[in-house]
């Protein structure tokens, strides 16, 4: 149960991790709260879950925190750079690494032949009208699926997409769904808070030193063990 928790972190940072384009998009820098919902799962465990998440926005920055009281995780994305920087506070032990695009590829959705469909259909979210897209891809496996996904060209920005299922689409998901396993995370913007960010929130703090490549990838097969 605590490896599926595990997986379920790093699924949803790298599911919301998002490419870049070249699409014009007004500056944004504030606080947006995530709402999830869960299914698929043995309600102990959905329980354990987070139902909110806070991620803060700086233009093509992005940074999440996931805390589980003794220990937390940072992810700050680089929507410039297309690297996601990983602090782990587990105690008094403080540890950060870097993946790069392809890195980044490996952890999250395995998916292929992505194609994304516009449509005309809107909703407003969070204060914001959001347009509809489908994308259409094959899973691990081969099969066929698709996805919907609401997005908004005002908040956030497209230079976060990287390293996902949602690479080339046109703005920022406000609503969506991420798969890990068995679970189905339902993902709304129920909040956005303007402001309040400074470019100094995504700074490595000076008290995390880098892992070394054996810590980095015994880190990584943490986030992403295998409930056995």
């Amino acid at each position: 149960m605590k490896n599926s928790i595990k997986s379920f972190v790093i699924l949803v940072v790298l599911c919301v991790a998002f490419n870049s384009g070249s699409f014009a998009q007004k500056t944004f820098r504030g606080v947006i709260t995530l709402q999830l919902s869960y299914t698929g799962m043995d309600a102990a465990t959905i329980a354990q879950l987070p139902k909110t998440k806070t991620v803060m926005l700086y233009d093509n920055l992005c940074k999440e925190r996931t805390d589980y009281g003794m220990a937390y995780y940072d992810q700050i994305q680089n929507g410039d750079t297309k690297m996601v920087t990983f602090l782990v506070a587990q105690g008094e032990d403080k540890k950060y690494f870097k993946l790069n695009v392809e890195e980044t590829k490996l952890l999250a959705d395995k998916v292929t032949d992505t194609k994304i469909t516009y449509t005309s259909i809107t909703k407003t979210i969070a204060g914001y009208i959001c347009k509809q897209a489908i994308i259409n891809y094959k899973n691990e496996d081969g099969g066929a699926e698709a996805d919907t996904v609401f997005y908004s060209d005002e908040v956030g920005s497209a230079a976060l997409n990287f390293g996902s299922k949602y690479e080339g689409l046109k703005g920022y998901p406000m609503e969506y769904k991420v798969k890990a396993g068995e679970l189905i995370i339902s993902v709304t913007i129920s909040e956005i808070k303007k402001g309040k960010v400074k470019d100094t929130d995504f700074l490595i703090p000076s008290d995390f030193t880098e892992a070394t490549p054996d810590e980095k990838q015994q880190l990584i097969d943490q986030f992403t063990a295998k409930e056995e």
